[in-house]
């Protein structure tokens, strides 16, 4: 169990750098690292870690479904919401309806049967189409209409949608004839997508009111642990009511961003930490659940059906639920890349026909392969290609997205006392926010210089902070600040406000002390400078 756990990092890892170096999505190399090393490659994984790696699955989608809720935006869903909603369910439905044709006389499946392969691939998988609508947002592109948010909010609809159908025409195909159910069945789709709102938003409601009311919030990890103990439960209660539990976690994050957006982002910041550990799981164990030997069998002929899908029916889906939007062409081929992926449902169901004994089960489960092993990395790939070239770069809007900034600052440090305070300032400040300190040290032919003991001693406050230290000789000390700050594309600077003159003066009684050097630099700096003033007297 340990060595699969330390194979699935280590290798996810490596192949994810791999890709990355080579211009593709890192998930792609996750993918090909859990062919390789899993039950059809060369079988490196424990059983027992296969046996509850749809489990892990789940858990990780859990927590990605939950950082989608935590990053959306009311009104850019607002501006196109009855986009997002035709998204949910147009795609999906002619995408289905072109497999279950193709399928019908490719293979000469009856209708049922076709229906159920349409079923099963016309769904968006959200474990591919998250992450990477996350990624845009981060970047901006599509922000300024929400792109990224439209896509999410259709490509989970259409997930409620394809399982429940996939369920309607199984119970058909197994128990012969329509029954008596199957309007009830269809009942569940808007029971499902109503509830799951609903279910979600409550959950919000009483999360917050819980942190409010007590001191868990306030404990450290607290706000995490609790969040996704409740998305937890919502991933387990769907077993016991019909509602959709995907939709549930989302809207639970969503409720909270919309309650409380300062809760909403200490939470996000820790699910973004968990998350780089769970794409490697989620992503080796999809690539570990691919079986070569059924995909080789679904042949060419699968792929005409994968594709005819994908080109004929979600095409026509996109653009009928795109008309009379404001989105332009551009947008609109963009959102046809954004959800072709495959992998999550089709993964969780495309083995049940088999499982249930229909004869063209191994056929459909097969097809289902070859949409996770052709669709995941064409999707990932082409959204990566094609979003800087289809959609316009906007604003972005930190309170919906954690936005890393990789923060530098600059320390003139000398031997006076408050330029070794402004070392210390600077030093606390990147310790939290994880920047760089540029220390610069200026000798100057009229004044004495910091020792090398003493530059050695100080700098013990920045040990655990990356950190370039820079000597220079100059009777213009302003301007070589300036000039460093400059080269080094710095983002702020730290000064102590007066040097030995100011100290002199202040312990005379003489108060609004600024020395020439700090008044000079934050007068031509273009970048804020911090004067640092600890009074001792």
């Amino acid at each position: 169990m340990l060595l699969g756990i330390f194979l699935i990092l280590i290798a996810g890892y490596l192949a994810g750098r791999l890709a990355a170096r080579l211009k593709l999505p890192p998930l792609i190399g996750m993918l090909f690292a859990g062919i390789l090393i899993g039950p059809f490659g060369f079988n490196l994984l424990p059983e027992v870690l296969m046996n509850i790696s749809e489990d892990i699955r789940l858990l990780v989608l859990l927590i990605i479904l939950f950082k989608a809720g935590l990053g959306l935006d009311r009104k850019k869903l607002e501006q196109e919401g009855s986009v997002a909603l035709r998204l949910g369910f147009l795609p999906a439905t002619l995408e289905a309806i072109v497999i279950a044709v193709a399928a019908r006389y490719l293979f000469g499946w009856d209708w049922i049967t076709a229906g159920i392969l349409g079923w099963i691939i016309c769904a968006a998988s959200p474990a591919v189409i998250v992450p990477m609508m996350l990624k845009l947002k981060s970047k901006g592109l599509g922000a300024e209409k929400g792109i990224p948010d439209l896509v999410l909010a259709g490509g989970t609809l259409s997930d409620v949608l394809a399982v429940t159908m996939f369920g309607i025409f199984l119970t058909i195909s197994v128990e012969g004839g329509l029954g008596n159910g199957i309007l009830l069945e269809l009942s569940q789709i808007p029971i499902q997508i109503i509830l799951g709102l609903l279910i979600g938003y409550i959950s919000g409601r009483l999360l917050k009111a819980i942190f409010k009311k007590t001191e868990l919030a306030e404990a450290g990890m607290g706000e995490i642990i609790i969040s996704l103990a409740v998305a937890l439960l919502l991933l387990i209660g769907e077993e016991y009511l019909p509602y959709s539990e995907f939709l549930a976690i989302m809207t639970l994050g969503f409720t909270l961003l919309e309650i409380d957006t300062v809760l909403a982002r200490k939470i996000r910041a820790e699910v973004d930490k968990i998350w780089n550990v769970g794409e490697i799981f989620l992503f080796v164990l999809i690539g570990a659940a691919v079986n070569l030997n059924i995909m080789f069998e679904a042949g060419l002929l699968g792929l005409v059906i994968i594709f005819l899908g994908l080109l004929v029916g979600r095409t026509a889906g996109i653009y009928l639920s795109a008309w009379g939007s404001s989105l332009n062409l551009k947008e609109r081929n963009f959102m046809l890349v954004g959800q072709m992926a495959k992998a999550t449902v089709q993964a969780a169901i495309g083995g049940i026909p088999l499982a249930a004994g229909l004869p063209e089960g191994e056929y459909i489960l097969a097809i289902s392969v070859l949409a996770i092993i052709v669709t995941a990395p064409l999707g990932a790939f082409g959204i990566d290609l094609f979003a800087p070239k289809l959609l316009k770069k906007g604003e972005i809007d930190p309170t919906k997205i954690n936005v890393h900034e990789e923060y530098r600052f600059l320390v003139a440090i000398d031997h006076t006392r408050l330029a070794r305070e402004a070392l210390r300032e600077a030093a606390r400040l990147a310790r939290q926010v994880d920047g760089e300190l540029v220390i610069l040290n200026i000798e100057q032919s009229d004044k004495p210089n910091i020792s090398q003991e003493e530059l050695t001693e100080e700098l013990e406050i920045a040990s655990d902070i990356e950190h370039e230290i820079i000597f220079k000789i100059s009777d213009e000390p302003a301007n070589t600040i300036l000039d460093i700050a400059e080269k080094y594309n710095i983002d702020y600077i730290y000064l102590g406000k007066y040097g030995d003159t100011g100290e002199k003066l202040r312990s005379n009684g003489v108060d609004n002390i600024v020395g020439g050097v700090a008044k000079f630099v934050g007068s031509r700096a273009e970048v804020p400078v911090i004067l640092v003033d600890k009074t001792e007297y």
